[in-house]
């Protein structure tokens, strides 16, 4: 649903309990400046966003630790002085 800018100014409790069934998309002189979305919806959407992430995240990180994780070198070092 399209509202102008200047009816949503006017009764702007209408048109967010109106939100709670459908978006809302606000215009001025005909341009999209936003929308209005049941908050349940905007939940539901920023978890999906979270997991998307997590995935990309997932995927992408190296399987095999480096160099710069795992140091056996240095674990030697550690050891031979007893630290570890």
């Amino acid at each position: 649903m399209y509202i102008q800018l200047s009816e949503l100014k006017t009764n702007p409790a209408k048109y967010f309990d109106l939100a709670k069934t459908c978006d809302i998309i606000v215009t001025r002189h005909g341009k999209r400046l936003g929308r209005i979305i049941p908050e349940e919806k905007a939940v539901e959407q920023e978890r999906m966003n979270a997991f998307d992430e997590l995935m990309q995240f997932v995927k992408t990180a190296p399987s095999v630790p480096d160099k710069t994780v795992y140091d056996e070198d240095k674990e030697e070092r550690l050891r031979e002085r007893g630290l570890l």
